[in-house]
C-alpha cells in the first residue's frame, strides 16, 4: 500500500485548519508531523506501539534520515540532505547579515534617503515592488532586503506591514520562475528536461513556458496595480490599512524605533553607502554566479562552477558581511567585538523563521513519501486525477490540482516534482502541447505556494516585513485568489485553443 487513501490528506489538513484557527504556525506543524507520523507507525507496528512511541517519532522525523535513492528512501527532515542544513544556515546567515545592515545605522540611513525620494505611498509601494521583482536571484533574500529598506518608510507613512509582506511574497517568488538567473530555474529546467522529450536545453524550455506562467504574470501585474492604487485595497487588507492609518499603531511604532534609531547613529552615525556597498556587491556576485551557472554555460563553452543555488547565497551573503566588517571597522563604525554581537543578535532574530522552515519542509517529506516512509499524499493526488479529466480542461485541471498540491504541502518545489511527470503525461496522452502543462505546473505550484500558511516563502516574506505570519496569509489570500481567478480563466481558454 502506497498511501492511506483519504486519509493520506489527514497530516496537512489537520495543520492547516489549526494554523488558521490558532494563527500559531509552529504547534499547527508540530501536530500534522505527529499525526503523520503515527499514521506510519500504526501501519507498520500496531496502534500501541505507535501511542507508546509517538514523541519519539514526532522529533525523530524533525531530525529525519537521508535519502538513499538506491534503496528508494525519498529521506526526511534536516538530515535528508545537505541542503536542509545549509537551509538553515542561509537563513540565519542572512540574519546576521541584514542585522548588522541595520545596527550601522546603513539601513536607516538609506531607508532615510529611500524616503526623501520616494513621492508619497504610491511611489513607497511601487518602489517597494520595482526592488522586490528586480532582486530575482533568491526570493528569501529579495524578501529580507527588499522588507529591511521599506519596513521603516510603511512605518512612517502609515501603510500597513502586511501590504509590505504582500508586496515581498508576490514579487519574490514569480519573478524567480519568471527570470533564469537562479537556483529555482536549474530545478524547474531540470524537472523539464527529465519529462519533456522535445527539451533538451533548460533555460530555453523555461523560456516556452514564460508566455503561458499565467497565474505568475498576473500575480505580478496585480501587485503592481495594488502599489499604484488601480486596485483598491478589499478584504482583509483593507482592514490592516484601515488600523495602520485610524489607529495610530504604526506611527507608535515608529516613533518608539525612530529614537531608538537616533540614539544608534550617535554611536553608529552610518551613511547610506554602509548599506548600498556590502549589499551591493552581495547582490552583484550573486547575479554573477547565477548568470555564469545558470545562462552563459548554455552560450559559451565554459565549465560550470560546482555550486548550487544554496551555495551561491552562502558565498554572497559571507562576502556581503566580510566587506561590512573590513568598511565599518576602517571607518571606525564599530569595533570588533561589537560587530560580531550585532552578527549574534542579528542571526537571534530569525530563528523562529528557521524553525518553521524545517517543520515545514518535515511535513512536506511525511507527505510526499509513499508508505511505510510516508503518508502517500501525492501519490494518492495522482491516483485520483488520472483518467477522470477531459483533454480540453487538462491545463486549468492541472492548474488547480499543482495549487491544491502546493497549498497543502507548502512547497512549490515538491509540487513541481510531483505534479510535473503527472501534467505533462497527461497532456502527451491527449495530444497537446507539454510546455503548456509545464506553465499549469509552474503557475499552480507557485499559487498554492502563496496561500499556504505552512510556505517557507511566506514565511520568509513574514519575517521581512515583521508582521504575523497568519496576518500576512489572510491579508494575501484574497489577492492571490484573483489572480488564480484569471489564471484559470486563461489556462482554460489556453486548454481548447492550443
Amino acid at each position: 500500500m502506497e498511501h492511506f487513501g483519504i486519509l493520506s490528506l489527514l497530516p496537512s489538513v489537520l495543520a492547516l485548519i489549526l494554523a488558521i484557527w490558532s494563527k500559531r504556525v509552529v504547534p499547527s506543524l508540530l501536530l500534522g508531523i505527529l499525526v503523520g507520523t503515527i499514521m506510519i507507525d500504526i501501519q507498520n507496528n500496531g496502534v500501541i506501539h505507535a501511542f507508546l512511541f509517538s514523541i519519539v517519532n514526532l522529533f525523530g522525523a524533525i531530525a529525519g534520515h537521508p535519502a538513499d535513492a538506491d534503496a528508494g528512501i525519498r529521506g526526511m527532515g534536516l538530515v535528508k540532505g545537505p541542503g536542509r542544513a545549509e537551509l538553515v544556515i542561509i537563513v540565519l546567515l542572512l540574519g546576521a547579515f541584514i542585522g548588522v545592515l541595520n545596527k550601522s545605522g546603513g539601513a536607516y540611513a538609506f531607508g532615510h534617503w529611500l524616503a526623501n525620494k520616494v513621492r508619497g505611498k504610491k511611489g513607497a509601494q511601487l518602489s517597494t515592488a520595482a526592488m522586490g521583482s528586480s532582486l530575482f536571484t533568491s526570493a528569501y533574500f529579495s524578501s529580507l532586503a527588499t522588507g529591511t529598506v521599506f519596513r521603516p518608510i510603511y512605518d512612517r507613512m502609515n501603510i500597513s506591514r502586511a501590504k509590505l509582506a504582500f508586496f515581498l511574497d508576490s514579487t519574490s517568488s514569480p519573478i524567480n520562475v519568471l527570470v533564469p538567473i537562479s537556483g529555482w530555474v536549474a530545478f524547474m529546467g531540470a524537472l523539464m528536461v527529465d519529462n519533456i522529450q522535445s527539451v533538451e536545453d533548460p533555460i530555453v524550455g523555461i523560456a516556452k513556458t514564460v508566455p503561458y506562467n499565467f497565474y505568475n504574470i498576473v500575480i505580478l501585474l496585480v501587485v503592481f496595480l495594488v502599489a499604484a492604487g488601480k486596485i483598491k485595497d478589499f478584504g482583509p487588507m483593507k482592514q490592516a490599512e484601515e488600523k495602520a492609518r485610524f489607529e495610530n499603531k504604526a506611527f507608535q511604532e515608529v516613533a518608539a524605533s525612530k529614537e531608538k534609531n537616533e540614539e544608534e547613529e550617535t554611536k553608529h552615525n552610518g551613511t547610506v553607502s554602509d548599506m548600498v556597498l556590502p549589499l551591493g556587491i552581495s547582490i552583484a556576485l550573486l547575479v554573477v554566479l547565477g548568470l555564469w551557472n545558470y545562462t552563459l554555460t548554455y552560450f559559451a563553452d565554459i565549465p560550470t562552477l560546482p555550486l548550487d543555488g544554496n551555495k551561491m547565497l552562502l558565498i554572497s551573503f559571507s562576502v556581503g558581511i566580510v566587506i561590512a566588517f573590513i568598511k565599518y571597522i576602517a571607518k571606525g563604525l564599530m569595533s570588533a567585538k561589537e560587530f560580531l554581537n550585532e552578527l549574534y543578535d542579528g542571526s537571534k532574530s530569525v530563528i523562529l523563521g528557521g524553525v518553521i522552515i524545517i517543520l515545514a519542509v518535515t511535513l512536506g517529506d511525511i507527505m510526499r513519501a509513499t508508505a511505510p516512509e510516508g503518508v502517500g499524499a501525492a501519490a494518492y493526488i495522482s491516483e485520483v486525477a488520472e483518467g477522470v479529466i477531459p483533454s480540453s480542461i487538462i491545463p486549468v485541471a492541472i492548474f488547480l490540482i499543482s495549487g491544491f498540491v502546493a497549498f497543502s504541502m507548502g512547497t512549490s518545489f515538491g509540487t513541481w516534482a510531483i505534479m510535473m511527470p503527472i501534467g505533462v503525461s497527461l497532456m502527451y496522452a491527449t495530444g497537446g502541447d507539454p510546455i503548456l502543462a509545464a506553465a499549469a505546473v509552474l503557475s499552480g505550484g507557485a499559487f498554492g505556494d502563496h496561500t499556504s500558511p505552512i510556505s517557507d516563502t511566506s514565511v520568509m516574506s513574514s519575517i521581512g516585513a515583521d508582521v504575523e505570519h497568519m496576518e500576512h496569509i489572510n491579508t494575501q489570500l484574497p489577492y492571490a485568489l484573483m489572480a488564480a481567478g484569471v489564471a484559470s480563466v486563461l489556462f482554460l481558454i489556453a486548454g481548447f485553443i492550443i
